[in-house]
Formats: structure tokens, sequence, C-alpha cells
């Protein structure tokens, strides 16, 4: 008998990648002696497959996946515009406005600052109103719509000052005023004219500007301050008929409105009305009063940031035209022009 023919074959080079995946048992194999290799081959063994059990992966979308595909594709994009916009204005509403009162941002305080004349105590409120000794004997506002100014190019000058006014029967306040009187003058100017205004500060305490309403001009250069003793010069054009309000825009402008300083400038149709009538100016606004120690009355910042009005008038005085009624002719047309100066209370004039 021969003896067994054996074959050998050479060894792979050690980093030569197999070319074929081997079973794991095949690769765990260990190495054989060469009297190992003449043994009779003995039958493999079956392959067995090795399952790793895993937690079940959960495909249900969450909460917030539900919600941000209703949101992105049931909501139409003009109800998620809108939905914004009004959740904004309510973060603004509860939260913003709160928060700039209490810290004092944008001029909201509850302090009265150097140059105003209010006493520095402002957490207690009057309520009562006891009459002011010597208080000045009122001047009734003539609401009557002054003529219009004539010319291409007009003249309009107001003058900045403080002045103790009677607000109401026996109360008189130091107002600030453009002037000299609550509200300023009436100015009544026809649409294409040019206006051309002077703004005169006589306040020796503190500086006052301008902001017209029925004006387009640069701000930034018109409607700046004035310092006291001081003056500017600037020329509009009336583009824009209508009843318009003049005020002071020198910050806090809440407290220099609530003072006083405001009024009412009319722009007439370029070719006038149609129909001829009796014309007259309400200017509406809000006194927030607070007892002095001479006994005159000033402004109240608690009042006024908690919108408690002592007062809300037509044309500087309480119930004066209750007293002195508009006086029209019966049978003839009547034309009012009603402005809101505020600085807070909205207006529902009606006749």
């Amino acid at each position: 008998m021969t003896a067994p023919h054996l074959e050998s074959k050479p060894d792979a080079a050690p980093n030569a990648a197999p070319t074929t995946q081997q079973p794991i048992e095949e690769l765990a194999t260990p190495v054989t002696s060469a009297a190992d290799a003449a043994k009779p081959a003995q039958p493999s063994s079956p392959s067995v497959e090795y399952i790793i059990p895993t937690a079940p992966v959960d495909t249900a979308p969450t909460a917030a996946e539900q919600l941000s595909t209703w949101w992105n594709h049931s909501v139409p994009r003009g109800a998620r515009t809108a939905l914004t916009q009004f959740l904004m204005a309510l973060v603004v509403v509860l939260l913003v406005l709160p928060l700039s009162s209490a810290l004092g941002w944008f001029g909201l305080h509850n302090t009265t600052p150097a140059s105003s004349n209010t006493s520095n105590t402002m957490t207690q409120t009057t309520t009562s109103m006891s009459p002011s000794p010597n208080a000045p004997a009122h001047q009734l506002y003539n609401p009557a719509m002054p003529p219009v100014l004539q010319g291409n190019v007009v003249n309009v000058n107001l003058t900045t000052e403080e002045t103790v006014l009677s607000i109401a029967n026996g109360i008189a306040y130091k107002a600030w005023t453009f002037n000299g009187t609550v509200p300023g003058p009436i100015i009544h100017v026809r649409q294409g004219q040019t206006v051309h205004f002077t703004l005169t500060n006589k306040d020796p305490k503190m500086s006052h500007s301008i902001d017209f309403h029925a004006a387009q001009t640069a701000w930034n250069l018109n409607y700046q301050p004035v310092a006291p003793g001081g003056s500017l010069s600037f020329d509009w054009k009336a583009n824009f008929p209508g009843a318009f309000l003049y005020h002071c825009g020198t910050p806090p402008v809440m407290e220099h409105m609530a003072n006083g300083m405001y009024g009412a400038i009319i722009v007439d149709p370029a070719n006038g009305w149609a129909t001829q009538a009796q014309e007259f100016v309400l200017v509406q606004s809000e006194f927030y009063a607070q007892r002095q120690s001479d006994g005159t009355y000033g402004l109240s910042n608690t009042k006024m940031m908690q919108d408690m009005p002592d007062f809300v008038v037509y044309n500087g005085y309480a119930n004066q035209y209750g007293q002195s009624p508009l006086a029209v002719k019966k049978g003839q047309p009547v034309r009012l022009y009603v402005v809101n100066a505020g600085p807070s209370r909205f207006s529902a004039f009606h006749v």
C-alpha cells in the first residue's frame, strides 16, 4: 500500500484580504498540524445562526412632531402668519410693557425727572381735589375756527413756556404750554401752502420741540429739542387736507403732552369746502393731577402710568362748554374738527 499523497498549499500573504466572507466558525478554527491533516475528513457540522435580540423600535411620532406636522401642513400660511403676530403682540402686552414700565425703559417711569415741577412723592394719588389758593380766573378757549392764513408761504410761530392755568373750577395747574394756552392756538392753513415755522423756547428749565402730524419733514433735522432760550425754524408744505395734531416731541413725550403741550392744525382742501359751514375745533385730552406744596397742581406720573385721569376735557378745561355752549345758527351747517391729544384715552365724540 502506498502512502497517502499529501498536498500542501502555500500560505496566503499576511495582509491579503479574503476574497469571500468566511463563516465565523471557519475563521475561529485553530491551525492544525500536518498529522491532523492526514486524518479522514469529518463531516462538517451544520452552521449555526445567532440572533441577538434588540429592543423594539417605537416608530410612532412624538407630540412635538405631530404638532409640527399639523402646523406646517394643515394650517394655511396666512393663518400661521396672523397667529404668530397675535402671539407676539400678546407677549409685548403681557410681558414687555409691564417690564419696561417697571425698569423705566422708553421714558416709562414712575419717578419725576429733575426738570419737572411735580412732587417727588409719587406713591399716593389724590382722591379729592382741594381748591387751589389764588387760582387764576378761567379764560374760555375759543373753539371757533380762525380765518385761514393767506399767501403761498405762511408764517407760524409758537413759544413754549410754563403757565399756571385753571383746568377745572378752582384747580390751578402748572402747565407746559404753546403760547400760554392749553391746548396751543388753532393753526389754520390751506393745502399746497408752505409753512415757515419758528419755535422759540422761553422755558428756563428744559428743552422742548415740535412734531406736526400734518407735515412730511426730516424729523432728525426739524423735530429736535430746542434748549432754553433757543429757537429753531424750518419750512414744510401742507400736502394733505384734514385735522391734525401737533405736540412737543421731547422725551419723555407722554409727560410733555400730559402737561399740556399739544394743539390742532387744520388743513383745508386746496379749493376749499363745497359747503360753507360754522366751524369749531375741539381737542380732547386728560389731566393727571397731584397737589403741590404751594397749593397748585402738577403731573402725577403714578396716575398717568395707571391711566387714572382726574379730568378728561375739551380744549383744556373741564365742562367749559356745558357752562358756555357752542352757539350755532338754526338751519346753517356745522363742521366740527375733533382731535384727540390723549395721551392715553380714546375719543368717542358724538353730538
